[in-house]
């Protein structure tokens, strides 16, 4: 039984696809091609009720690129039924949904109820929304018991009355509420269509039926022979209820009346063409069918009934093969093709009709656009074809094309041309042209300007010449401007300033030049243009707006416009047409109303930084349409479109955050009026999007957090926020979107609130307020008795001080008191030292004189023993009696001891230490040695021969332990230093 189910299935399998495996092949460096981007950038399409196309590919939706099916939830979302299962797309954001057995979705449809209900292989059910925002699958199979049965794949499935039901090719399932039919086929159930009152099915084979709901059967309404057994693509309501157009996969188009079951062929859509298949059709809000085929892409049959094969309408599909479309409530088409997909947009606020070259200038004449290139000229079609096409006889820099009586000037690098029948015709021989400017009061007669000053050009029995250069002026004379005064001129030079020139009556030379920089006004001599608004003459700068005035001679700032526009920012254009002015501010396009003088700049922000400087190019056109020229090409945009007054929904889709390294999801369809999300929540991540908003332009979004955020967010076309680390309490997020097409989004908020831990809690703050009440009572009391104690402890310390400051003053006075007495007692110790200085000197000098006294006693004895006569001996000896009476004795050396001791006393002290053994005599001879005296200095002091000093000198070496090489007298005097 299982081989046989397969077998059948590979059979039925094969009976739909053999047809596609042909074209296949062929489409596969097609669809790759058309897969690497998301927008076609050149687009043709520019009136109502045709599409800008938008390209969907495999990096956008990150799944199977082949769709069956697809539909639009209440709220703008869309599903489609993928080989991967369901895609759900808000505008934003791509989410898959899988089936159980990971089946793909083959059908789908949104009830009344806003129910939606998908089909399988081997399984149906319901596609439904959680409290989080996510779209989950609920299979119905075991409600209704159909678990282990074979039903197939579910092709088609459709909402009729208060039933559901899927088709598969063998069999019909009902589904009314908690019951369920199943309706078999007589061969096999190949198509099925609701249309109007009326439920459609196909049996191969056998016919077209109805479907009875009081019966529920099945009841034949036109038999297969009356449609020439072909199988049917599409059965479409026409104006009458009981009539039908029945298209066959073949291409046969039938008209059928449902009451008398008659069938009347019409005609073959691929009769006297290559032949193809129809895979599927639409009826679209224009009335107009829409034909879906295997190999050439969309068949359009208007509500006229013409057909248009191969219409320039649905060139930019991104592939041959159309497995299905459908129409959307804001009336715009997705269509489903072999790869990927493609969504038509019939009111784009602006379309691309040419990309082929930078554009410079642009005019329209008998319905054909002209427009100079730096590539030359191109030209459209007429009767709204943009299928441009270049002059090939002129090629290169062209700056301007211009409408004068009929004839098409264009001012170009190598001169000036006419352009008749699109033919170019040279008039005369220089070259470098900016533009042609009319004189007033003068027909026939123009300025030339030029790169190096002014030509008069004439118009004469139809025919154009230069007749001479205009002598006087040689600057170049791009941005010219007739004063209102006869004959005079104001030229804008990008950086030599502005000059005003008056050029005599016959135009043969300038007369006067005024030259204006920066001492007449002007703030700067770059970047000024000057255009006539408002029957006014005015000048464009980068400090602002200004105007001339004669009187002062003096360029004076133009308060109309300077209100209006930022004077930061420099206006490169300005544009006066009946009810609007344009202007080119910094890059950016817009305009303002006569009536409200409001900036609208918005709808045209994807131009901004693509005009070329100082030559920028807007065309008004009737019926709220403008061009633009850009280095891109040429842009048409419709004002209507961006006039739109509906307000659609902005939706917060999914509300995540983390917590612990882990993601959770917050409930956004919640009944409670706030959600309170845990503590030290890492990341709060809001999705959002307007899927009602949905065009072939950028949605942007701008959003703040109340508490967080003082201000809205600048516009930007990020569809989520994220929020870290916020501190527990009260939030409000609000969000808000809009599109360059003009449509407003609504405000959405979502309230909720960041538990505190329980230490923030509102009882934990009730403790504190009750903890800081008690802390500050015995603060309070604690403070009181510090005052008290602090005050006695005052007292007390004062007395104290007092006691101190009495003490001190006494010590002062005893200290004082002292240094007197020390201070008089060093003086003391000074005197003592000196006389006892003074002494020894005394003393040495007195041992001097004894040794004298001993020579001279020497001498009488020998002098003595010499003389012969008793009365010179008598006298000599009365002599030496007077001597020794008066001859100096040993008593001065102890005085001389005591004194010498004093004032010698530490250094006798530290020898004591070196060695405790040395006698009085030697520390006096060290005393001496120190003194440098000589060793027969020595000798009488301590009363002993020059040698014995020589001998005690050595013993004292050897007590102090001296080295034979060092020096003795150096030795001592360092001791006595270290005191």
């Amino acid at each position: 039984m299982i081989a046989l189910n397969i077998k059948k299935i590979i059979h039925l399998w094969y009976k739909i696809y053999s047809s596609r495996i042909v074209f296949s092949i062929g489409l596969l460096y097609t669809s790759i091609v058309f897969c690497q981007t998301k927008t076609i950038p050149n687009q043709s399409q520019t009136n109502l009720g045709i599409p800008k196309i938008v390209h969907y590919n495999r990096t956008d939706f990150k799944a199977d690129p082949q769709f069956w099916t697809m539909c639009e939830n209440n709220d703008g979302t869309l599903i489609f039924g993928n080989n991967d299962g369901a895609l759900i797309y808000d505008g934003e954001h791509w989410k898959k949904v899988f089936l159980p057995n990971n089946s793909s979705v083959r059908s789908l449809v949104k009830t009344k109820e806003g129910k939606i209900y998908a089909g399988g292989y081997n399984e149906f059910g319901t596609l439904q929304k959680n409290k989080f925002g996510n779209y989950f699958y609920k299979s119905l199979l075991s409600e209704y018991h159909l678990e282990n049965k074979n039903i197939e794949n579910l092709w088609q499935v459709h909402q009729f009355n208060k039933l559901i039901i899927y088709r598969s090719f063998t069999e019909l399932i009902v589904i009314n509420g908690s019951e369920i039919s199943q309706l078999p086929a007589n061969k096999s159930f190949v198509y099925s269509e609701k249309v109007n009152d009326t439920y459609f099915v196909q049996d191969s084979g056998f016919g077209i039926y109805k479907l009875n709901v009081k019966t529920m059967t099945l009841q034949l309404v036109f038999e297969e022979i009356s449609f020439l057994n072909g199988e049917i693509a599409s059965i479409l309501p026409t104006s009458d209820v009981n009539t039908v157009t029945i298209i066959s996969r073949s291409g046969n188009v039938f008209k059928g009346n449902i009451n008398t079951k008659t069938i009347i062929k019409k005609y073959n859509l691929f009769e006297n063409s290559k032949k193809d298949q129809v895979t599927f059709g639409l009826l679209d809000n224009n009335g107009d069918y829409l034909l879906g085929t295997r190999s050439s892409k969309i068949i359009k049959i208007t509500k006229a009934g013409a057909i248009q094969k191969e219409a320039t309408t649905f060139s930019g599909l991104s592939n041959a093969t159309i497995h299905f479309l459908y129409q959307t409530k804001n009336h715009n088409t997705w269509v489903l093709p072999n790869n990927g997909l493609n969504f038509l947009d019939y009111k784009p606020p602006f379309v691309s009709i040419f990309d082929q070259a930078s554009i410079y200038d642009i005019v329209i004449k008998d319905k054909v656009i002209y427009t100079a290139t730096n590539n030359g000229v191109y030209y459209s079609g007429n009767n709204n074809s943009y299928d441009f096409k270049k002059i090939e006889d002129l090629q290169g820099q062209t700056w301007a094309i211009q409408n004068f009586e009929g004839t098409l000037m264009i001012s170009h690098d190598t001169g000036l041309y006419e352009l008749t029948n699109g033919n170019v015709k040279k008039i005369g021989k220089e070259a470098g042209f900016w533009k042609l400017t009319k004189i007033k009061d003068s027909p026939g007669l123009y300025l030339g300007s030029n790169y190096n000053g002014l030509f008069l050009v004439e118009k004469k029995n139809n025919q154009w010449n230069i007749k001479h250069k205009i002598t006087g002026f040689d600057e170049s004379t791009r941005d010219l401007l007739a004063d209102y005064e006869p004959n005079t001129y104001w030229i804008c030079h990008g950086y030599k300033g502005v000059y005003r020139i008056h050029i005599n009556n016959d135009y043969s030379r300038v007369d006067i030049v005024d030259h204006f920089t920066n001492k007449n006004g002007f703030k700067s001599p770059y970047n000024i243009n000057v255009f006539n608004w408002n029957a006014k003459i005015v000048f464009t700068t980068n400090t602002g707006i200004y105007f001339y005035n004669t009187t002062t001679n003096r360029f004076e700032p133009f308060e109309p416009l300077n209100k209006l526009f930022d004077p930061s920012k420099n206006i490169r254009k300005i544009l006066q047409s009946p009810d609007r002015t344009w202007f080119i501010q910094d890059d950016e396009a817009g305009y303002f109303l006569s009536k409200n003088q409001q900036l609208y700049i918005d709808l045209f922000l994807n131009l901004k930084g693509s005009f070329n400087r100082g030559m920028e190019c807007i065309y008004p056109l009737p019926n709220n349409k403008v061009l633009f020229g850009t280095n891109s090409g040429i842009f048409q945009y419709n004002l209507d479109q961006s006039q739109n007054k509906q307000i659609y929904p902005t939706l917060i889709n999914q509300i995540t955050y983390s917590h612990n390294q882990k993601i959770e999801f917050v409930e956004i369809n919640s009944t409670k009026k706030d959600i309170d999300l845990p503590n030290k929540t890492d990341i709060l991540r809001f999705e959002f999007s307007a899927p009602k908003m949905l065009s072939s332009t950028e949605t942007n979004y701008s959003y703040k957090l109340e508490n967080v955020d003082e201000n809205w967010s600048p516009w930007q076309n990020t569809a989520f926020k994220e929020y870290t680390h916020l501190r527990p309490g009260n939030y409000i997020f609000i969000v808000k979107s809009r599109n360059l097409a003009g449509l407003i989004g609504t405000e959405t908020k979502f309230k909720f609130s960041i538990l505190p831990i329980w230490y923030q809690t509102n009882l934990a703050y009730l403790l504190y307020l009750i903890g800081l009440f008690f802390f500050i009572r015995y603060i309070i009391t604690y403070v009181k008795k510090k005052i008290a104690y602090e005050r006695l402890k005052s007292k007390v310390e004062i007395k104290k001080t007092q006691q101190l400051l009495e003490l001190e003053l006494e010590r002062l006075n005893l200290k004082h008191d002292k240094e007197v007495i020390s201070k008089d007692k060093l003086n003391l110790e000074v005197d003592i030292i000196d006389k006892s200085k003074e002494l020894a000197n005394y003393t040495l000098l007195l041992s001097q004189k004894k040794n004298i006294f001993g020579e001279l006693q020497d001498d009488l004895k020998q002098l003595r023993e010499l003389l012969k006569s008793d009365e010179s001996r008598r006298k000599i000896t009365e002599i030496f009696q007077k001597l020794n009476q008066h001859r100096i004795g040993e008593e001065f050396m102890e005085i001389f001891d005591v004194n010498f001791e004093k004032i010698n006393q530490e250094f006798f002290e530290k020898l004591k230490i070196i060695d405790p053994s040395l006698t009085k005599r030697e520390l006096r001879l060290c005393a001496f040695i120190k003194m440098d005296l000589t060793n027969k200095e020595i000798s009488p002091l301590l009363n002993i021969s020059i040698r014995g000093v020589e001998t005690a000198r050595y013993k004292i070496r050897k007590k102090l332990k001296l080295s034979h090489d060092e020096n003795f007298i150096y030795f001592l005097e360092d001791l006595n230093k270290d005191k």
